[in-house]
């Protein structure tokens, strides 16, 4: 250990712990992802904006996801595909898969496409809509 080392680590070693926790940027509050994010969908609805109208998704336990849009509502399959929301409807050629990032309350977040595009959500508690 070199002098100037030792000078260093007998000051910080005289330091209140109290001070160096102070001197640390505060750690952001960790929000919610993955496999967690999609539970807090489930029982509850989430909403947002498709092609410029408000949409409703209510899913419920049994893997079925209800969407209201404009004045049509349609019935599909969601299913947890590891971290990732996944949602097939009828009239869907394919299953759509999404990524779900949630802010530490749960109320607010991202729902991002495999293309990149991440979309503004909310979840709203149980089935407002009665879907």
């Amino acid at each position: 250990m070199t002098l100037k080392t030792a000078l260093v680590v007998s000051i910080l070693g005289l330091m209140p712990i109290e001070v160096l926790a102070q001197q640390q940027p505060p750690s952001p509050a960790l929000g919610i992802e993955g496999h967690a994010a999609v539970e807090r969908l489930v029982g509850n609805t989430m909403t947002g904006t498709a092609g410029g109208l408000p949409y409703f998704a209510f899913y419920d336990k049994g893997g079925t996801v209800k969407m209201q849009r404009g004045g049509e509502v349609a019935s599909g399959q969601w299913s947890s595909d590891g971290d990732d929301l996944c949602e097939e409807f009828p009239d869907d050629d394919d299953e759509t898969c999404y990524t779900i990032k949630l802010d530490p309350g749960g109320a607010k977040g991202t729902m991002t496409d495999t293309d990149g595009t991440a979309y503004e959500i909310e979840v709203l508690p149980g089935n407002p809509q009665k879907l």
